[in-house]
């Protein structure tokens, strides 16, 4: 499909930046999960064979599907490995990433619409909210460059991480770099002066991190915007049109993966263009 063409065009696009293997991971979903679960007296035996032959059928086609893809990756040099599995999708993806040391997971998705903004539990969804790493989701088309690099920074550790990651890619790629910083903390009227105060080393902060990018040859530039973060970076991002948005995702506890909408996950849902979550690998 396109969607999985653009995936792996991109997947190949910064593994030729980094030198990376690049795994090709299809899951074949089960056609029907009773028949798998002791439950076949459900099922009448001529349905099971109907059943058996659609998940072969599936899997050939996958098959096919890979060995295309990893042909033409070969052909251009690149360490290709495919993996094809018979399981939860969720699941399926999150244990192979974790069997082949994976520092990033690729994933497809439509451009910004109304399935993307509003169905909840998407594999996407489930992915970033449990992935130990990093997540790109790939947003319709493939990603052709990175020249115009967009972070969503709020000083915390996750952006941190989500800028030292652009910065890696724009030092290879002679990118420009765009940090978006959202201004929130307009605090209770009697704070004022202490908001003021917050604001202005904010400023003096972002100015060294430009300073130092340009030092590295890198060009940027920052914006502070004074509003909720979502909005403000999905603002920028239409106004920018950057190659990649980098944001940072907290870690969570497995509480807090039931509740979903964080600010990474709307921006992953609103942006037109591709947005890479930044989770820092654990060592």
């Amino acid at each position: 499909s396109d969607v999985s063409d653009a995936v792996v065009n991109s997947a190949s696009l910064l593994a030729s930046i980094f030198n990376s293997k690049i795994t090709l991971l299809t899951i074949v979903e089960r056609p029907v999960p009773v028949i798998h679960e002791g439950l076949e007296n459900l099922v009448e035996p001529e349905e099971i064979k109907l059943l058996i032959q659609l998940e072969k059928e599936l899997r050939q086609q996958a098959e096919e599907r890979l060995a295309d893809y990893s042909s033409k990756l070969l052909e251009k040099g690149f360490d290709v490995k495919t993996i094809i599995e018979v399981s939860n999708i969720v699941d399926g993806i999150l244990d192979n990433a974790e069997r082949e040391k994976a520092d990033l997971i690729v994933l497809g998705s439509h451009k910004k619409g109304l399935l993307d903004r509003f169905l909840l539990g998407s594999v996407s969804e489930k992915v970033i909210n449990k992935s130990p790493v990093s997540t790109l989701v790939v947003k319709g088309q493939t990603i052709e460059k990175l020249k115009k690099l967009l972070v969503g920074y709020d000083f915390l550790p996750a952006s941190k991480e989500a800028l030292n990651t652009a910065v890696s890619i724009a030092e290879k790629c002679q990118s420009e770099l765009f940090i978006v910083h959202a201004e929130t903390d307009l605090g209770h009227p009697h704070l004022f002066s202490v908001a003021k105060s917050v604001a202005a080393k904010k400023v003096k902060l972002l100015d060294q991190i430009v300073d130092q990018l340009k030092e590295k040859n890198i060009p940027a530039k920052y914006e502070i915007l004074e509003e909720k973060p979502v909005d403000a970076i999905l603002e920028e991002i239409e106004k920018y049109h950057p190659d990649l948005t980098f944001v940072g995702k907290r870690k969570s506890s497995k509480l807090k993966r039931l509740f979903l909408g964080s600010t990474a996950m709307k921006i992953v849902k609103q942006s037109p263009t591709s947005v890479l979550i930044v989770r820092k690998k654990d060592v």
